[in-house]
């Protein structure tokens, strides 16, 4: 597991640095760090069932396989604000029209203090029926901090079912995902008790042309995590969204976090904010901004 904080760093950074170590014994991760967008993270992270959003490529790896366009978008996260030092995450991400499917990359780097952590990830997905969408990633994640770091890896697996309309209004669509199908260790010595659980994640999602619930159910290590979303255009104001979502691990609420944040879509651009409130001990640190930028070519 990643080593002890450096003795120089301020105590607010040692503890919250500490308190996501003792998760990360339990949850298999120090930070959340992926390139999980504003959209994402309003919705509560559910996004198992999301389709077409240069975010999904951090959730599901089938969610840009019936992509057409070229489309981007950059992320920016304030983790913490009430630190002096705030750790700081940025993402990138690249979704790409190739060979009747779509190509994904990202890359998201965290920074805080002497303690750094990146994650990169290359996937495809494609249709392999009218219907299902399957698809495959490789992720790369590394820590560094004074004298040691630590390189693993790991293959996502996951699918998208177009159910199809339930009635004259509402929209069905069931994805899947299997997390860390394969990985390796991610302890400095490479022991293979270091290696993170596999998560089965199943996600559902509802909805029309102005309204959609997300929900995913994520089975981990014995732990299961249940998320939700809502989103909705706001009536009379083109291309503005509303949304709300949250979190709970095992059905308690300490152990999740609640969020909100809005929209705008503009010709081929896309703005996204969202505000989430960890309801943990992380709490106390305050909140987390999350700001993305997309762009989808016409």
């Amino acid at each position: 597991m990643p080593p002890a904080v450096p003795a120089r760093w301020s105590w607010r950074i040692k503890a919250l640095i500490g308190w996501l170590l003792i998760w990360a014994a339990a949850a298999h991760g120090a930070f959340e760090v992926n390139g999980k967008g504003a959209r994402t993270a309003a919705l509560g992270g559910a996004f198992g069932a999301g389709v077409d959003a240069v975010e999904g490529i951090w959730i599901n790896p089938a969610a840009n396989a019936r992509g057409t366009r070229w489309s981007a978008g950059t992320t920016h996260v304030l983790l913490y604000p009430g630190l002096e030092d705030s750790p700081s995450l940025n993402a990138l991400a690249l979704v790409a029209p190739v060979v009747g499917g779509g190509l994904q990359v990202g890359f998201s780097a965290l920074g805080a203090l002497d303690w750094d952590e990146q994650v990169g990830v290359v996937g495809y997905g494609r249709p392999v029926h009218p219907r299902l969408a399957l698809g495959m990633d490789l992720r790369s994640g590394g820590w560094q901090t004074t004298g040691l770091s630590h390189r693993s890896w790991s293959i996502d697996l996951g699918g998208i079912y177009e159910a199809g309309w339930v009635n004259a209004r509402h929209y069905l669509r069931l994805g899947w995902m299997i997390r860390d199908w394969w990985r390796s260790s991610q302890a400095a010595g490479g022991q293979g008790g270091a290696k993170p659980p596999r998560a089965f994640t199943l996600g559902v999602g509802l909805g029309g042309e102005a309204q959609q619930v997300l929900v995913d159910v994520e089975r981990r290590a014995g732990r299961t995590q249940l998320r939700a979303g809502y989103e909705s255009a706001v009536l009379g104001m083109a291309g503005l969204s509303l949304r709300l979502g949250g979190s709970t691990l095992n059905l308690d609420w300490m152990g999740g976090e609640l969020g909100g944040g809005v929209g705008y879509r503009w010709g081929g651009w896309r703005f996204d904010f969202s505000y989430t409130y960890p309801l943990g001990p992380s709490g106390a640190f305050g909140g987390v901004h999350r700001v993305s930028l997309g762009y989808r070519r016409p």
